[in-house]
């Protein structure tokens, strides 16, 4: 019998597109698909780091870059929409070709709009049928472009549980669902395994007051970065930063107080979560499925002008499951003493399942 084959690909704007894929990724190989990947740049390290025995594609990403002025995001972003138009369009025909060569059995595009094909099952992830813009009118007109092409897929697959238990809130659960069958896949988090293990002399570890998680397209990037750098060394307790560089391995930074580090792999991002009592980020979607086993207290600083995470930030600090603040009043003692009494509680969590994923492949008829 002949081997399936699978051909994922992860949308570039940010990492949590590629990281929250590695979960599923695993599942197809103790299943024992043939497993390709279409990516480039970080996603394509962080997954090549993760699966160095699977194929891998060069596709071109959407290469989204942010302003530095927040009141600019908006216009930054349309003057970018013919080239991402331009990507959707290249990745349809770059699939339509490939396909011929590999013969995939199922194509999995995490939230890029053009990775379909006619002829194969095409399976849609995402966490947001509803995207938050600023106007209700956007916003509506927005859900109709992207259903109309959701619609060209098999599946709709959502990362994120069932309602009323979701973590997303409105963004995976609108009044108005796509007509393309839906499957909740319940939370990919990477880290998730890992998270109730005990390294050794993981107890001896000394603790750290907060582990900051970058991530994102430039310069907010480089912002976030500097401001927990700057103020974390001003705070005068010991805290670590993680980069979200995979791709520089050269780029680290060290005080007395500070560590930074370019990228660290699940085992090693494993242990700084655990030894720090505040995990400082951005509040991306696919982090807090990461986080979420670890059961530490979240601080989110939602990206200027990245709707999906100020709502997120809104909506996660209104459950009592992280504290939010603004980056551009940002001040790290005052978010630390805040969040010394902030009445935290855990999220709800139900961890994706290769069981779940056997049950959905059947209904493909696959």
């Amino acid at each position: 019998m002949k081997q399936k084959a699978v051909c994922i690909s992860p949308l570039d704007w940010g990492l949590g597109h590629a990281t929250r894929c590695i979960s599923l990724i695993r599942s197809f190989e103790s299943l024992d698909y043939k497993i390709y990947i279409a990516s480039e740049s970080k996603q394509e390290v962080i997954l090549r780091e993760a699966f160095p025995t699977a194929t891998f594609l060069h596709l071109k990403g959407y290469r989204i870059w942010y302003t530095k002025n927040n009141a600019l995001f908006i216009l930054g972003i349309m003057i970018q929409i013919p080239k991402i138009v331009a990507a959707i369009f290249n990745e349809y025909f770059w699939l339509k070709r490939t396909a011929k060569k590999y013969q995939f059995d199922l194509i999995v595009s995490d939230n890029r709009f053009g990775f379909f094909h006619k002829k194969i099952k095409s399976v849609f992830i995402t966490h947001q049928l509803e995207l938050q813009t600023p106007y209700d009118w956007s916003t509506r007109l927005n859900q109709a472009i992207t259903y109309s092409i959701i619609n060209k897929y098999t599946a709709c697959w959502i990362a994120d549980m069932k309602p009323p238990h979701n973590l997303s809130g409105d963004l995976a659960n609108p009044k108005k669902l796509p007509n393309t069958p839906i499957w909740y896949m319940n939370c990919l988090s990477r880290l998730q395994e890992v998270a109730s293990l005990n390294l050794v002399n993981e107890n001896n570890q000394e603790a750290t007051c907060f582990l900051g998680i970058v991530s994102g397209p430039e310069p907010q990037r480089t912002l976030l970065e500097n401001i927990l750098w700057e103020q974390g060394n001003a705070l005068g307790e010991r805290f670590v930063v993680l980069a979200g560089l995979p791709d520089k391995q050269s780029y680290q930074k060290k005080t007395t107080k500070g560590l930074l580090y370019h990228h660290l792999n699940g085992a090693a991002l494993k242990k700084e979560i655990k030894k720090a009592e505040y995990i400082i980020c951005r509040g991306g979607y696919t982090t807090l499925m990461e986080l979420i086993p670890f059961q530490k207290k979240l601080i989110f600083i939602p990206t200027p002008g990245q709707t999906e995470q100020a709502y997120l930030g809104k909506y996660w600090q209104s459950k009592k499951w992280a504290i939010c603040f603004s980056q551009a009043e940002f001040d790290l003692k005052i978010a630390i003493e805040q969040a010394r009494q902030f009445e935290y509680q855990t999220p709800p969590f139900t961890a994706f399942s290769t069981a779940d994923l056997v049950n959905e492949l059947k209904r493909l008829s696959l």
